[in-house]
């Protein structure tokens, strides 16, 4: 094969050329560019395309079009290409030679190395906050257990009164601990996403995971009033996690539905699939959804829409099920929200 019979032929090469008449149609074009568009000599390039916008612009101002970069998406595949369109006469026809290059994998890189800058701007934030955080929560948590006990020596008689105020007294120092616990936990989560850590990894069947998990999970749809629907899987199967963090993924996953479903009709839906090599945990919620504006967003650190919330649950889910081998899909519109967890199976032997 020629060189160029392979940029003819070749579907694997990055690029595509073609040559388009004044009609917008195909008069010849290589297999990259019909991969793309899915069309053949002689066809329109689809009215939808930008490619078509661009061609036609360059035919109509006859102006040539060098380095403009476009995203197609043609039968739910998105392509990011760079665009270099040259208007040419050929025996006193109108044509237009284009040549669009495929930097989606580029575009994919660059987009992964900015997420990994941001988690390093995370950790040196974390780095530099998080004992100014910790240290003195320590402290209060300390302070409360002393007044506990003190209060607790001081009030304890037999008349109804004290026992009322100890009673009092006990509530709103375990409400309290609670609160300096729950803060800890976060910024102990803040101060993972920037530090290396290290998961317990071990085979787990899917059953012990989800008979351990839902029973609390259930307890928590109870208190928020939402219908909550778990099918469990028709067979079993193992995968390699780390059961802690995999519940704190979910738990963080489950926090948004809960949140995203309260107040309004239909509830939560949790659906586990066993395949040959990954598993999946699906959740399908009956929100408002995610707007198709923002579905690229939500995984970047700090983008949040909630008032209290900095923005970092999902990208700490990424990265912990990353570690795990595993991703997480977002999908959904109006009638709600869908995140598919992916996890790899341990082989059957």
């Amino acid at each position: 094969m020629n060189v160029i019979d392979f940029i003819a032929q070749s579907p694997d090469i990055d690029f595509a050329i073609a040559s388009i008449d004044g009609q917008m149609n195909m008069v010849c074009g290589n297999a990259k560019m019909k991969s793309i568009y899915g069309i053949e000599e002689g066809e329109g390039i689809p009215e939808t395309s930008q490619l078509r916008k661009v061609a036609a612009l360059a035919v109509k101002q006859e102006q040539d079009v060098t380095g403009v970069v476009v995203e197609e998406t043609i039968d739910d595949r998105m392509f990011q290409l760079m665009l270099y369109c040259y208007k040419r006469d050929v025996d006193s026809e109108e044509r237009c030679h284009v040549a669009l290059f495929d930097i989606t994998g580029l575009c994919q890189f660059y987009e992964m190395k900015l997420a990994n800058e941001k988690r390093k701007l995370i950790g040196e934030m974390a780095a530099g906050t998080a004992n100014s955080i910790l240290n003195p929560l320590a402290v209060v948590r300390g302070s409360l257990q002393l007044i506990e006990t003190a209060l607790k020596a001081n009030l304890a008689s037999n008349h109804l009164s004290d026992q009322l105020v100890a009673k009092s007294v006990e509530h709103y120092i375990t409400l309290a601990n609670h609160q300096v616990t729950e803060i800890n936990n976060y910024v102990q989560r803040w101060l993972r996403l920037g530090k290396p850590f290290q998961l317990d990894m071990r085979p787990v069947w899917i059953s012990e995971f989800l008979e351990g998990y839902i029973p609390s999970l259930q307890r928590e749809a109870i208190k928020h009033g939402i219908p909550l629907v778990c099918e469990f899987p028709s067979e079993d199967g193992q995968l390699l996690i780390d059961p802690h963090y995999l519940r704190e993924v979910l738990n963080e996953f489950m926090k948004n539905s809960f949140d995203a479903t309260n107040g309004k009709n239909g509830g939560i839906r949790i659906a586990v699939h066993v395949g040959d090599k990954t598993s999946s945990i699906m959740i399908r919620d009956s929100g408002p959804g995610i707007a198709a504006d923002m579905m690229k967003l939500v995984k970047d650190p700090f983008f949040t829409t909630k008032e209290d919330s900095i923005g970092l649950g999902l990208n700490f889910c990424e990265v912990v099920l990353q570690k795990m081998g595993g991703h997480y899909e977002l999908s959904g519109d109006a009638s709600g929200t869908v995140v598919r967890i992916v996890l790899p199976k341990v082989p059957v032997d």
